[in-house]
C-alpha cells in the first residue's frame, strides 16, 4: 500500500471489552466484534444485547454465576469483509491474548483476507479506546504506514493501566486470587489496587478505604510518568460515579501537561470479572 494512511481509508476494529463512552461506535472507521457473556442458558453480546446497566442489574439478582466467551475467527472475518469493502487498510485491537483467545480468532481471520493488521495490545478495557482515540489523532491530518505501527508499539510497551476494585469476591470467582485472600478482604474492608504488567493483572497494592485508595494510584502515576510528559488518560468505572472525577482531578493535579480524553463504563464481559463499584484509569506518555 501506498500514500498516507487518513481517517478515509482506514478503519478500526475493536472487540467488545474495549468499554468505551456512549456514541464511541456511532463515528465512520470504527468496527466492533462483541464477546458473549452466559448466564445459564442465556446468551448474550456484550455492548449489543445488553446495556452495561441491564448487566449488573441482572448480576446482582442472577443465582447463575455469569461465563464469558471470545469471538469465533468466523465473526471476525464477516466484519473484515463488510470493512474492507470502503476501507483500504485495517487495524485491529485487541485485548491482552493473556486474558483472552480473542485476539488469536481474529489473527485466523486476519489470514485469511488481505489489508487486515491485527495486535495484541497486551491490556483491556477503556485503554483500548484510549490507543484508538490516539491512533485516530495521526490518521486525521494523515500519517505514513510505518508511523501508525510505531505508535501502536509505543502504546502496547508504555501505557499503563490501575484498576481499583471495590470487591476481591469476582475475582475470587474468576480464580485470580484464594479464597482466604478474599474473605480477608471481605473482613477488613481491604479492596485491591491492581495494574496491567506484561498482558496481565497483577496486584498492585492492598487499601483500606478511598483516601489510601487515591494515595495509592497517585503514586501509581509519578512512578509510571514523568512531570512534563505529554499524558493523555481515561477515566473508567463500573457503577461508581465518584471515583472517576477524583482520578480525573488527582491526574491533572499530579501532570500539567495531560489530557483527559473519555470516560468510560466496563461492560458485561470485564464486568464479570472485576464486579460492580469498580473504578480505573488508563494512560499513555507521547
Amino acid at each position: 500500500m501506498t500514500g498516507l494512511l487518513t481517517m478515509d481509508n482506514t478503519a478500526i476494529v475493536l472487540d467488545s471489552t474495549c468499554d468505551p463512552s456512549p456514541g464511541f461506535f456511532e463515528r465512520p472507521g470504527l468496527y466492533m466484534v462483541p464477546l458473549k457473556v452466559h448466564f445459564g442458558d442465556e446468551t448474550f453480546r456484550d455492548g449489543v444485547d445488553m446495556a452495561y446497566q441491564e448487566f449488573f442489574a441482572k448480576l446482582e439478582t442472577s443465582e447463575v454465576l455469569p461465563t464469558t466467551s471470545q469471538p469465533t475467527a468466523g465473526e471476525f472475518l464477516a466484519v473484515y469483509k463488510e470493512v474492507r469493502q470502503t476501507y483500504d487498510h485495517v487495524f485491529s485491537l485487541h485485548l491482552s491474548g493473556e486474558m483472552s483467545g480473542t485476539v488469536r480468532s481474529a489473527e485466523q481471520a486476519a489470514a485469511q483476507i488481505d489489508g487486515v493488521e491485527v495486535y495484541d495490545m497486551r491490556t483491556v478495557t477503556t485503554a483500548l479506546s484510549l490507543a484508538t482515540e490516539r491512533l485516530r489523532a495521526r490518521l486525521e491530518p494523515g500519517c505514513a504506514l510505518a508511523e501508525a505501527r510505531a505508535y501502536i508499539r509505543h502504546f502496547i510497551d508504555h501505557s499503563s493501566l490501575m484498576v481499583h476494585a471495590a470487591t476481591l469476591e469476582y475475582l475470587r470467582r474468576g480464580g485470580r486470587i484464594g479464597r482466604a485472600a478474599s474473605l480477608v478482604g471481605g473482613v477488613f474492608d481491604i479492596k485491591p489496587l491492581i495494574c496491567g504488567a506484561d498482558g496481565t493483572l497483577q496486584s498492585y497494592a492492598k487499601v483500606r478505604g478511598l483516601k489510601k485508595a487515591m494515595a495509592g494510584m497517585e503514586r501509581f502515576v509519578e512512578e509510571t510518568s514523568q512531570p512534563d510528559d505529554e499524558l493523555y488518560f481515561v477515566t473508567i468505572d463500573a457503577l461508581n460515579d465518584e471515583e472517576p472525577q477524583l482520578i480525573r482531578e488527582m491526574i491533572e493535579r499530579l501532570r500539567h501537561n495531560s489530557h483527559f480524553v473519555l470516560h468510560g463504563h466496563v461492560g458485561a464481559v470485564v464486568g464479570t470479572h472485576i464486579g460492580p463499584g469498580t473504578s480505573a484509569f488508563a494512560m499513555i506518555a507521547e
